[in-house]
């Protein structure tokens, strides 16, 4: 049973609910997100009204639907900015895109989901892009599975095992065949699991404990990759990661 929070304000809950609902659905109108809350059209319209005075929401004027704006972007993204794990790894994911020159990604896990938190995106016209602030189910992607592999007392049977397509891991006892085989051999591969037809290989960033605190990876089309890139890209960054994960105190034996 949740323990109860006596210091919770329920209608500050409420309100951030809305905004987020808006963040993941784009234009809304108020009738929709009465429903969709069970609250009346002028509580909702009070609460959109002060997001609007405050420059987080703005309406459009041909249909009257509400939209969150860049100013909730430009927020996140002085959260992310102010990780200092970030400002490390900047300049080795630099340094690895110039290596490889398909899309690298820098995400850390949050509540079961992997996070992005930076990226260098390929100049390729083929490609697939995650924009940093995009949440993904850890057990369906590369970056997410490179890291519970490596976390410690991480309890399997509480992620939702959500399939996604076809080629989604679903159950307990594939993932954690699957963990094991990433831990042998020290790297994750997502081949379409998330995204049909894309291809991501990530490792682990660790901590001196040999704890995974965030991860790296390359994703690319299924149809540039082959064999020998591969192993190519698994080398690249594994030894990027080695020597990110130096400044959180890792030593290698």
């Amino acid at each position: 049973m949740e323990q109860k929070n006596d210091y919770n304000i329920n209608s500050l809950i409420r309100s951030l609910n809305i905004l987020e609902y808006l963040v993941d659905n784009g234009e809304v109108s108020i009738l929709e997100m009465s429903n969709s809350f069970g609250m009346g059209k002028s509580t909702v319209h009070r609460i959109l009204g002060t997001f609007k005075t405050m420059g987080y929401v703005d309406q459009n004027k041909e249909n009257n639907k509400y939209y969150a704006t860049l100013k909730i972007f430009e927020l996140g993204n002085k959260v992310a900015n102010r990780i200092p794990l970030k400002k490390i790894v900047r300049p080795y994911l630099e340094e690895l895109f110039e290596k490889c020159h398909e899309t690298v990604n820098f995400a850390i896990v949050d509540k079961n989901e992997v996070v992005f938190l930076d990226k260098i995106i390929t100049a390729e016209p083929l490609r697939i892009e995650l924009e940093v602030g995009k949440r993904v189910p850890v057990h369906c992607s590369a970056l997410g599975k490179a890291f519970i592999a490596f976390k410690r007392d991480l309890d399997i049977s509480q992620l939702k095992l959500t399939k996604i397509n076809n080629n989604t891991i679903d159950s307990a006892e594939k993932l954690m065949s699957n963990l094991e085989e990433i831990r042998r051999n020290g790297y994750a591969l997502d081949d379409g699991e998330y995204i049909e037809g894309l291809i991501c290989i990530a490792v682990p960033i660790k901590d001196q404990l040999n704890n995974a605190i965030a991860v790296i990876s390359i994703a690319t089309p299924a149809v540039r990759m082959e064999e020998e890139k591969k192993q190519i890209y698994v080398r690249l960054l594994q030894e990027t990661a080695l020597r990110i994960s130096m400044h959180s105190g890792f030593v290698s034996n």
